[in-house]
């Protein structure tokens, strides 16, 4: 069972959803990166469930890193960042009853039984808590370097966003936001569809759409190794995405090569 994504720079997962402690190592990092505490406790705040709209499940992830870091800056050794689980109801699992639309009864095939099955064990989405810690330093060193990242919910249960308008001032607003959304009533709307579907025991899908500004040209390698396969590969891991798409994705299929061709321009000679 593999758990590390990367090359350079690489990501290992482990722990459980009901076990005691989930985590992640960071190998490959530079020395002498200045930790942010209060951005790392920002973005968890930002992931963390709340009102009707997430799950019941409240965990306080009080993280601790206990490598990789000496004197407040990063050392250069593997990095790796500790979150225990507190609030567990194991109860509320039975070995061999699967549920649909989670990994359960892959899990059991795979692992022949042996698998941690409450709340999915290795497979849930608990183990999205490390991968925001870890992606908080590293997003904070991506925006001392100009590079900034920024998602909204462009389309929820039938409902649109508005699109990206300024992208440095849509994108700073964004990162602030408990719920995503550029239009503040459209927002309102989509969280009314979400409450209106738990209501009925359902729920509502949705398409995020992300902007990067500030990277240098020249990103990636051809062909295997190149910026959308390698963005494509890890966004494919987060269990409720089914389609990535870049750009006008599948629209361009109905453009002719004169409007889908990336226009260059010249600027300052």
């Amino acid at each position: 069972m593999k758990n590390t994504f990367g090359q350079a720079l690489t990501l290992t997962l482990f722990g459980e959803s009901h076990g005691d402690t989930i985590g992640a190592v960071l190998d490959g990092i530079a020395p002498g990166i200045m930790i942010d505490h209060g951005y790392i406790e920002e973005k968890l705040t930002l992931r963390r469930p709340f009102g009707k709209i997430s799950t019941a499940r409240q965990e306080a992830d009080q993280y601790n890193l206990i490598s990789g870091v000496f004197e407040g800056k990063t050392t250069g050794a593997p990095l790796t960042v500790l979150i225990p689980n507190e609030n567990k109801k194991s109860g509320d699992y039975t070995r061999g009853l699967p549920r649909p639309g989670h990994a359960d009864y892959t899990a059991h095939e795979k692992y022949h039984g042996f698998e941690d099955y409450r709340g999915g064990g290795h497979f849930s989405g608990r183990l999205t808590a490390p991968i925001v810690a870890i992606g908080a330093i590293l997003q904070k060193v991506l925006s001392e370097k100009g590079i900034v990242i920024g998602s909204h919910i462009k389309r929820l249960g039938g409902i649109d966003d508005r699109d990206f308008n300024d992208l440095g001032d849509d994108l700073t607003t964004l990162n602030q936001k408990r719920f995503a959304v550029l239009d503040e009533e459209k927002g309102e709307a989509m969280q009314k569809a979400i409450e209106a579907a738990a209501a009925e025991g359902d729920s509502v899908g949705g398409i995020l759409e992300t902007a990067i500004t500030g990277l240098p040209a020249g990103l990636g390698e051809p062909w295997f190794d190149s910026v959308e396969s390698l963005l494509s590969h890890a966004l494919f891991s987060i269990g409720g995405v089914k389609g990535v798409a870049f750009g006008e994705g599948f629209g361009i299929c109905d453009l002719k090569g004169s409007e889908a061709n990336d226009a260059l321009i010249l600027k300052d000679g």
